[in-house]
């Protein structure tokens, strides 16, 4: 199903957002809260939106959200990212593009004719910068909004299988010791894959605390009840 991260003042605010953008009645989709916000100091110092992901089926999506030609976004990434590259000096040896139409999301693999580890940068963030800056120049113009996900060299498949060992070993700790494990130095989308990873353990719970280059992922025991 096409997905869509929305903001707003309240969830219910960016629930209402992502009904208008998709064209969906509130029956029809599934909405995952990210981040619930704060009102911040006074009501506005410090105040932080609320951040929801809304999945919608293709059939109740009327406005935007839904490609039915993959040729179109792809096409813009490949121009994208072919730009800022050449404009980098380090234009890629190849670029593949796919396109997924459950989720509207152009996938692109960068071969980078032996510049790999400047394209990647120091923990992926000059790659997680290209995928930002991607992302927006490609939606530029365009009726209905794509998600970008850039890899160079299988960099992310390779990371996210550590993540997946080192989530491993948490949880394993977690189980034997009862204690919180806590992650240091892991990145907004490193903490995502890892979460993702483990939701479907029904055994422990993943929890985020701290702010900003602070904030912290945790697995703890799950404190529901299993069957």
């Amino acid at each position: 199903m096409p997905e869509i991260e929305i903001k707003g003042k309240t969830v219910e605010d960016a629930i209402h957002k992502g009904l208008e953008m998709l064209g969906c009645a509130r029956e029809e989709i599934e909405v995952r809260v990210l981040d619930e916000g704060s009102n911040g100091l006074f009501g506005f110092m410090g105040s932080k939106p609320a951040t929801i992901l809304v999945s919608a089926p293709q059939n109740c999506c009327k406005n935007q959200g839904c490609f039915t030609d993959a040729k179109e976004p792809q096409e813009k990434v490949k121009r994208a990212l072919t730009n800022i590259l050449s404009k980098m000096g380090m234009p890629a040896k190849s670029l593949k593009t796919s396109f997924d139409k459950e989720k509207d999301t152009v996938s692109a693999e960068i071969y980078a004719n032996g510049s790999g580890n400047y394209v990647i940068g120091k923990g992926g963030q000059t790659l997680d910068a290209l995928e930002y800056l991607t992302q927006i120049i490609a939606n530029n113009k365009l009726d209905s909004k794509i998600k970008v996900s850039l890899d160079c060299e299988n960099y992310r498949i390779k990371q996210n299988d550590k993540l997946r060992i080192l989530a491993d070993k948490a949880v394993e700790y977690v189980k034997r010791t009862g204690k919180i494990y806590r992650f240091a130095n892991l990145s907004a989308k490193e903490r995502k894959t890892i979460h993702l990873y483990l939701e479907s353990d029904q055994s422990v719970e993943t929890f985020s605390e701290g702010e900003g280059a602070a904030r912290k992922l945790g697995i703890k025991l799950s404190s529901k009840k299993t069957a």
